[in-house]
This record gives C-alpha cells, sequence and structure tokens, in this order.
C-alpha cells in the first residue's frame, strides 16, 4: 500500500510538471492580449489537418496571432482545466467535451449555455442527447466501436469477429490482444466502460441493461490480460507496435474510413480495407456506445462576442466540410459534405442500436463517479496501475528534458 501511495504521489506530481510546462508553451498568462483563447484536444482536425484558426481569421478577420489556441491531451483534461479556472476563466470556448464529461462541466458550472444561430442544422436528436441545454452543442459523432488490424486478426483467424459479443472476448483470449483505454483519464475508454455497463447492466442500483448480470464480473475476467492505455493516442502507439501484439484497440466506427480515405497513406476503395471496426451483437443487436462531441461557451468569457462568433463559424459548413476527413468523425452540420469513401468504409450510428438510450440522463449523474470509482478500485490491478503511471512520470521527464533543450538552442 505504501509503494501504490507513492506511486500515486509521483502521478500527480507528473501530471502537475506538465501543465505547468503546457502554460509557459502557450503563454496562457497573456490571456488579456488574445481576441479569443480556445482550449481544446491535441488531435482536433489534426490529421492531415485543417488549421482551424487560420480558417476563422480569414472568417472574422481577426488575426491570427490574435488566437490563442492551447491543445490539451484529451477532453477529460480540458475539463479539468476549466474547473481549475473557473473562478478566473483563461478560455473563452472549450471544444472536445462530449456527452457523459457534459455532466461534470454542468454540475461545475463552467459553461454558459447558447443557442448559435445555425443551430437548426443540426438533428434535435443529436443536440437532446449531448445536452438540450444547450450548454454545449454538438460538432461532430461517431459510435465507441473494437477496431483491428487485418493482416494480424481477421475473421478467418477468429471467426467470433463476425459476430462477436463482449463475453466471446474472453472466451476466444481476444482479452490478451485488446488495448483499452482508462474511462478515468479518456473519453472513448469512457465510453467503452459504460458500453459494457450498458450490456451486463448494475445489480448494485437495480439496473438489467441488456443481460441483467453485473458488469464488474466481465472487467475483472478479463482485466489481467488487457491492456490498459492511459488514452486513445497511448492505445494506437501500441496497436501499431507489432512486437506489443495488440491488433485490437477501442477505437472509434469511422477508424478504417482513416486506413481507407486518408489522402496521403489510405489504400483507397478499391483495395481491400486494412483494418475493421465492429460492435457487439449481444441479443442479435448492434450494440455500441455514442459519442458526440460538443463545443460551449466558457462561463464569464472575457471574449464572449467573439466566442459566439466562433461558436457559429464552428457549427457553419465552412468548418464543417473538414470534419470527416480531418478528425474522423460524422460531421453534426447536416449539410456539410461527406465523401462516398468515408461512408461507405466507417459504421453509421444509424445501422447501430444505441446503448446510451439505456441509461437515463438520471441515471448517469447519480452514477458515474461511482462507477469509475469502482473500475478504480474493484477492477484495475497494481500491474495495470504501474504501467498508467510509468507511462505518466516518463512521459513527462522525457517533456522536460525537450524543453530544456528547447531553451538551450
Amino acid at each position: 500500500m505504501i509503494v501504490k501511495k507513492t506511486l500515486i504521489v509521483l502521478v500527480l506530481c507528473s501530471i502537475f510538471i506538465m501543465q505547468g510546462d503546457m502554460t509557459n508553451i502557450t503563454n496562457v498568462s497573456g490571456v488579456n492580449d488574445y481576441d479569443l483563447v480556445i482550449y481544446t484536444y491535441e488531435s482536433l482536425l489534426a490529421d492531415p489537418g485543417y488549421d482551424f484558426v487560420e480558417g476563422f481569421s480569414n472568417y472574422s478577420g481577426i488575426p491570427k496571432e490574435n488566437i490563442q489556441l492551447v491543445l490539451l491531451e484529451d477532453a477529460n483534461t480540458i475539463v479539468t482545466q476549466a474547473i481549475l479556472e473557473k473562478e478566473n476563466p483563461v478560455a473563452d470556448v472549450l471544444i472536445g467535451i462530449d456527452n457523459v464529461l457534459i455532466h461534470t462541466a454542468k454540475k461545475e458550472g463552467i459553461l454558459k449555455p447558447y443557442f448559435p444561430s445555425n443551430l437548426e442544422n443540426v438533428s434535435i436528436d443529436l443536440i437532446n442527447n449531448l445536452d438540450p441545454d444547450r450548454h454545449i452543442v454538438p460538432y461532430d459523432y461517431g459510435i465507441i466501436a473494437l477496431w483491428y488490424d487485418n493482416s494480424r486478426i481477421n475473421t478467418t483467424s477468429n471467426p467470433e469477429l463476425a459476430s462477436l459479443t463482449l463475453d466471446d472476448i474472453i472466451v476466444n483470449s481476444l482479452d490478451q490482444k485488446l488495448i483499452v483505454e482508462d474511462p478515468t483519464l479518456s473519453s472513448p475508454g469512457l465510453g467503452f466502460l459504460l458500453w459494457t455497463i450498458s450490456v451486463f447492466g448494475d445489480p448494485e442500483i437495480d439496473f438489467e441493461g441488456l443481460l441483467g448480470e453485473d458488469w464488474r464480473d466481465w472487467w475483472k475476467s478479463a482485466s489481467d490480460n488487457l491492456r490498459i492505455a492511459p488514452s486513445w493516442g497511448a492505445a494506437f502507439d501500441i496497436y501499431y507496435t507489432k512486437e506489443e501484439n495488440r491488433p485490437i484497440m477501442v477505437s472509434y466506427g469511422t477508424s478504417p474510413a482513416y486506413d481507407v480515405c486518408h489522402p496521403l497513406w489510405g489504400v483507397g476503395p478499391e483495395q481491400d480495407p486494412p483494418s475493421t471496426a465492429v460492435v457487439t451483437h449481444e441479443l442479435g443487436q448492434n450494440n455500441a456506445w455514442l459519442q458526440i462531441e460538443g463545443i460551449g461557451l466558457v462561463n464569464n468569457s472575457e471574449n464572449e462576442v467573439i466566442a459566439k462568433q466562433f461558436i457559429n463559424w464552428f457549427l457553419s459548413t465552412d468548418l464543417q466540410d473538414n470534419i470527416a476527413m480531418n478528425n474522423w468523425m460524422y460531421p453534426a452540420n447536416n449539410n456539410a459534405n461527406v465523401s462516398e469513401c468515408f461512408l461507405n468504409s466507417a459504421i453509421n450510428p444509424a445501422n447501430v442500436d444505441i446503448l446510451n438510450d439505456l441509461i437515463s440522463t438520471t441515471m448517469l449523474e447519480e452514477n458515474l463517479e461511482k462507477w469509475k470509482s469502482d473500475w478504480e478500485t474493484q477492477i484495475v490491478n497494481f500491474s495495470s496501475f504501474l504501467i498508467i503511471a510509468s507511462t505518466l512520470i516518463l512521459a513527462s521527464v522525457a517533456y522536460s528534458i525537450m524543453k530544456r533543450n528547447w531553451k538551450s538552442k
């Protein structure tokens, strides 16, 4: 127990170091020098890349150098940072909070409701499933899915993949090939946790789910063999390291489109796809968790007028036309252009049984923190914790070394 407490302290220290370095790099302390400050995750529209700051600058006439973009690791970090600053907000706009993290964001009061002028171009179902009060509004969406490399595992080597269930993962030892993200640190990881809760249920709150069992039992059976990564990016690195022998990861139903349609290294629609995304098939359904990502106005923003203008623009086709082929998700604007290659390679959420419908907003708000706590205390074994801790510590050390090298140049 002493060792574990020591590791926790080291992890927290590394996080503080990384946050401090991020603040120095982005010059957040000079917030008053900017007309707009945006917090988002580092991979937003990044591959192959659409410069949305320049796009908004061209649209609005605001010089690009007057717009401050702060890139954080993921949506969890965005929420955490905004909560820390809520008494004296730095950001004006938050991009990337999803339909689970919104409950924490609303509870902490970091967002101000806003009704963009062009919201009629977004499906009312997406809006209501994200936040009917419009603290954030949708800009993209897609299902959480299991993504695998066809060259290393496929329906020939593992026929169960064609009609996979969560139980099949354990019965067929696929847990030894699977990478999942930590649900306390990662939004797709949290989506997958809620996927398992929706399927198996939770007897502690009399929630049947699909199967009337206990989600904790599945995780306890699988946890010794699963590889738990602290983020989607870390899981992605493991997935592409063949020596790791982990050809399956929790990702998105749109991930195969990346391999097929990417303008630089996609194989093209004429070739066999390099990868496949699957959902699970309990009770003969196509079951998956829907993730909706949103953009929102920071409560007490100092640049509210420009922030609202930016949100309006972000929902317009000027930006939304770039979502599918740069963020690899479905755009929220119904009028946005989506290539045929993308549509034919990705899983359309309309063809899936959405598990979100089983967990009411009230149930999610009342139980989310307990579910995450149970996952940490009852499911994750010490070796998994050690992997996560080591990853964070090494990343912090490496980053500190890189920063010293930059300063010495």
